[in-house]
């Protein structure tokens, strides 16, 4: 098998993982191509064939559909179909390299009577792809359920919603010290005093004081909830669900004395890692929160909850790839009991601050109305516009945050999350 075949046959094989599982992009290319012996530039090479498919799936799709011909979405041509038509119009190969090498990496799926259709399928739209042009084709192909979730925004505002699929979200970093604000070197736009936001191509890694521990990576709209505690100073704050650390770190460098909760052991790992390279001591809870000993009680909690994670759009776009659509009635139910759980933990005159990645109001809004209606000792405490910043347009007229994927567009772009600030009385 030659280079060209090889890497299209582990681009599909990675495209069919995703679609049909709930693995994330990164976990299906590392279970994958770790079967193979194959190089570093193939690796990142087949890796960019796989995501620029996915955020492009919907205009993919509507290529297809302008040549009237029925592909059937459950057969391995499929996945190759799309990453072939991904490589012409997207990424610029050649015609005839990527047609040929599609068809003969299909003869490895024993898919011979596929290969003829699948090969005058490319032929055409070769022939005629200098009639297509793309930007005209922005019409929804997207999920019913995603499509559902969205239809009472603004058709302006879910066309940025879309649109922030199919690019390459910038990077968050925030540092432990305002002085070090200037140390990376690469075109980045300041979001805040200790935070920047990047679009760099280059690895994380390699990025000035990322070994000498002076910063995290963490989304701008993810670095609210901690800012809208006051007086962090030796404080008692309990972070549910705090992996990978963001939130905890932000903490930890406001004085806070912090514990870390989370069922993931793999997760936690990651945040111990880094928090030894950040030079944290950190206090963690390994298991289920709900499980917390209640004869503790806590002046401030964080909820983070499990979600649908469709605020997170720019950086998964896999969210919107899937067969399946998330689970939403199983993360509503457990977001409420966590949020019960951490009634109880509370001291009087505690601070409760709820966020999720989504824009979806079971997740956000509707939430919190069910739990102040079961729990009349806990009252809103509105986020002030005067104490958001940059951020006041996103405050809502009840007080919460809410933000879309895409919004702030002046600080890079930022993730859709949903906060909101309650008081124990």
């Amino acid at each position: 098998m030659n280079n060209g075949i090889i890497t299209r046959f582990i681009i599909v094989k990675i495209l069919k993982k995703i679609r049909e599982s709930t693995i994330n992009i990164d976990k299906s290319f590392e279970v994958i191509t770790e079967k193979y012996s194959i190089s570093i530039k193939d690796k990142n090479y087949i890796y960019n064939v796989v995501i620029t498919t996915i955020r492009n799936i919907n205009t993919v799709e509507q290529i297809i559909n302008k040549f009237n011909v029925k592909v059937n979405k459950k057969d391995i041509s499929y996945y190759f179909i799309i990453s072939a038509i991904c490589q012409i119009f997207f990424l610029k190969q050649r015609d005839y390299a990527v047609t040929h090498s599609t068809c003969e990496a299909l003869k490895k799926f024993n898919s011979k009577n596929k290969i003829n259709f699948v090969n005058g399928l490319l032929r055409n739209l070769c022939r005629n792809k200098q009639s297509i042009k793309l930007s005209d084709l922005n019409i929804s192909h997207h999920p019913r359920w995603f499509k559902k979730t969205v239809k009472d925004i603004t058709s302006k505002k879910r066309k940025s919603i879309y649109n922030s699929v199919i690019k390459k979200p910038n990077i968050g970093i925030v540092f432990k010290n305002q002085k070090d604000i200037n140390l990376i070197k690469e075109k980045c736009i300041i979001t805040s005093k200790t935070s920047i936001s990047i679009n760099t191509i280059n690895k994380i890694e390699n990025l000035k004081g990322y070994k000498e521990g002076l910063w995290w990576v963490q989304d701008f709209a993810a670095t609210i909830p901690a800012k809208l505690i006051k007086n962090l100073k030796n404080q008692k704050i309990l972070d549910m669900c705090a992996a990978p650390g963001g939130k905890t770190f932000q903490l930890l460098n406001m004085g806070a004395d912090v514990i870390s909760c989370d069922v993931s052991e793999r997760r936690m790992r990651i945040l111990e890692l880094n928090a030894k390279r950040l030079n944290y001591k950190i206090k963690t809870f390994k298991g289920n929160v709900l499980k917390i000993n209640e004869n503790n009680i806590y002046d401030a909690i964080l909820i983070d909850p499990p979600c649908s994670s469709i605020g997170t759009i720019r950086k998964n776009p896999e969210i919107l790839f899937r067969n399946k659509e998330p689970v939403l009635s199983l993360f509503v139910d457990l977001q409420y009991k966590m949020l019960e759980k951490a009634s109880k933990l509370l001291k009087k005159d505690g601070v409760l601050i709820y966020s999720t990645c989504s824009f979806n109001k079971k997740e956000g809004s509707k939430q919190i109305k069910k739990f102040l209606e079961n729990n009349q000792n806990f009252k809103i405490d509105p986020i002030k516009k005067i104490e958001a910043g940059n951020f006041y347009k996103l405050i809502t007229s009840k007080g919460y945050f809410q933000s879309y994927p895409n919004d702030l567009k002046s600080l890079g772009g930022i993730d859709g999350f949903f906060i909101a600030r309650l008081i124990k009385k």
